[in-house]
């Protein structure tokens, strides 16, 4: 009876893939990058795909800080599979795609460096199934660890919208607009979202966020939107510990109330914009970026 089940399952997302590819209907791609680390950028990434999940969208988060994820940790998960078992064993994408608070989510792993690079095949073979997993979710959303480096500029070319995370020190500022700046110059049209952490309220927020701006429009003659900003909350401190998404730790939180906030902001500027992406476009970069690490 169970493999019954699991075959017509398997029929049904079929169908679906198959009905989303004759439509045209693949993800809408989303990096969540910051200039430096220790910014709550993977904390966003996480709490903000569980938000678009609540308007019914699929998600399906992938953490590429290879090796040094923790997605699986801010959900108080040990991960059954991550991208190392599927890099170095015989497994599929659909064994490695973990499932918690109604997202999907791809956990990083540790130690992928010398794998990857050995692994070219299995490399390869990720690439083809993602070719099929972009028909399957709303958005896939990418975690990806703090710098910059030629191949992650190249992979970012491929992805729709980057959400660069930015706290008020000043350190973070001017992080966050040299990589801005990086892959502005090789990447013009590069689709830019500026959100703010940890700020006290609006008014900080504004202050630190129109600074960016204006000197992404003085020097480089860009445009960034404002998507928004978290506050400095106990609560996200408290979900950390935890190891609860701070959105469902505390839904009244004012933290919640900014992620809602947020995400409907996000909605509204983009989910009526059709996929401009070329699927072909963005695996190739994706595939740059793997076998460089």
């Amino acid at each position: 009876m169970l493999e019954r089940q699991t075959m017509t399952d398997q029929a049904e997302k079929l169908r679906a893939r198959i009905k989303r590819q004759l439509e045209g209907k693949s993800a809408k791609t989303i990096a969540v990058i910051s200039g430096k680390g220790g910014v709550g950028k993977s904390n966003f990434a996480l709490n903000f795909s569980i938000s678009l999940s609540k308007h019914r969208k699929k998600v399906l988060l992938f953490d590429l800080d290879v090796g040094m994820g923790n997605i699986d940790l801010l959900l108080g998960k040990t991960a059954e599979k991550t991208i190392a078992h599927f890099l170095t064993e015989e497994y599929s994408l659909d064994d490695i795609i973990q499932k918690n608070y109604d997202i999907h989510y791809i956990a990083g792993g540790t130690g992928l460096n010398r794998a990857i690079k050995l692994e070219k095949d299995r490399v390869e073979h990720l690439l083809q199934e993602l070719k099929h997993v972009l028909y399957d979710y709303d958005y896939l959303i990418f975690d990806i660890g703090a710098g910059m480096n030629d191949e992650l500029v190249r992979l970012l070319s491929g992805i729709e919208t980057i959400i660069v995370v930015v706290t008020p020190e000043p350190t973070s500022i001017l992080d966050a607009y040299s990589a801005m700046k990086i892959i502005h110059l090789q990447v013009p049209k590069a689709k830019f979202y500026l959100l703010g952490n940890r700020m006290k309220n609006e008014k900080e927020n504004s202050i630190v966020m129109q600074r960016l701006q204006t000197v992404m429009n003085s020097f480089l003659q860009k445009d960034c939107e404002i998507l928004g900003f978290l506050p400095e909350d106990s609560t996200i401190i408290s979900a950390v510990k935890n190891q609860i998404p701070f959105l469902l730790f505390k839904p009244k939180s004012n933290a919640a109330k900014q992620m809602r906030i947020v995400t409907k902001n996000y909605l509204m500027k983009n989910d009526s914009l059709e996929q401009t992406q070329k699927e072909d476009h963005f695996i190739e970069r994706l595939q740059h970026f793997l076998l460089r690490k």
